[in-house]
């Protein structure tokens, strides 16, 4: 095997299904927490419209890599 790294750009990108799934993770930390936060009777600020943004920006991500991902396919397919 070679060292070199020219055969890996046809490769899908997997950053942004990294960044959306790291995204979910701490909206989950979030929304547990705010809810934790509650039980001793302070509140947390913006709850959950933070939660649901956090969210809607994970699902943004993700389908912004699948459409990255389907037009680097077709560019690299028309080059071949």
């Amino acid at each position: 095997m070679a060292h070199s790294g020219a055969g890996h750009q046809d490769l899908p990108a997997t950053w942004p299904f990294r960044a959306a799934g790291t995204i979910v993770i701490v909206a989950l930390v979030w929304f547990c927490a705010g809810f934790a936060i509650k039980d001793t009777g302070d509140k947390l600020a913006n709850h959950l419209p933070v939660f649901w943004l956090m969210i809607l920006a994970a699902f943004l991500i993700a389908v912004g890599g699948g459409v990255f991902n389907v037009a680097r396919e077709r560019r690299r397919k028309r080059t071949a």
